[in-house]
């Protein structure tokens, strides 16, 4: 029986850890959104994982709410699991989202791009974080407040990439120009051949949805390029 996407990413953080292959340690550096991003000096925090109980400006060239100016993305770490993320909006908070945090309680800013075809950018940040598997949680605004944007199968989005698993999320559109997702998940297996799922997301409703999945096949060159955020404006992997 194949296994689930969620069977991979758990096997894959759970068992040994594995060295990174050469698409993770290749990863493009990120892609700045309108503006040059302003980080404090307490972000460059010796062990920036951990985060700390200080709110951390993160951004001030992101437009959160879409109306068409800037906003300004904060982080802190409120308790051992929970990670605070803070949006302004000129002067005023407009609004704190509290997300869980797992598998090493990471609190890290990853970035913020246009993800779902609403109006405005969706913040990601990483809340996860086993051997080498990555969980983000993604944030957006909808209807005056921050929410949290789940994936199809889970509230939290996962990437990874090793010598024996690579997983992505890649954003692109359908024949009709429509906003995608497609979410893979390959293992290697023999001769160089890789295995595993692409899953594709629509939005509808107000929430991501599976509308196809499929079997793949891929060579060593097609799964390296698999691992990982396809996202414009996302870094590929946390740096």
């Amino acid at each position: 029986m194949k296994k689930s996407l969620m069977t991979l990413a758990l096997t894959a953080t759970m068992g040994t850890v594995l060295a990174q292959s050469p698409a993770h340690a290749s990863a493009p550096t990120a892609v700045r959104t309108a503006a040059s991003a302003k980080v404090s000096v307490d972000a460059q925090a010796v062990n920036p994982y951990a985060g700390t109980s200080k709110w951390r400006l993160m951004s001030t060239a992101s437009d959160v709410d879409g109306d068409g100016t800037i906003d300004g993305i904060s982080i802190r770490r409120k308790s051992a699991n929970v990670c605070s993320v803070r949006v302004t909006m000129g002067t005023r908070v407009a609004g704190t989202k509290d997300l869980y945090t797992s598998w090493g309680n990471p609190c890290v800013y990853h970035g913020d791009a246009p993800i779902d075809p609403v109006k405005g950018s969706e913040i990601s940040i990483l809340t996860g974080m086993g051997a080498h598997t990555a969980w983000h949680s993604i944030v957006t605004w909808r209807n005056g407040r921050l929410v949290l944007e789940r994936s199809p199968i889970r509230p939290q989005w996962t990437v990874d990439s090793t010598v024996m698993v690579q997983e992505g999320v890649r954003r692109t559109r359908n024949a009709n120009g429509e906003i995608r997702l497609v979410h893979t998940g390959v293992t290697r297996g023999n001769g160089n051949r890789w295995g595993g799922q692409a899953e594709t997301y629509a939005y509808r409703n107000g929430k991501w949805v599976i509308s196809a999945r499929k079997q793949v096949v891929l060579s060593d060159a097609a799964a390296s390029r698999v691992g990982g955020w396809h996202v414009r404006y996302l870094p590929r992997f946390n740096r």
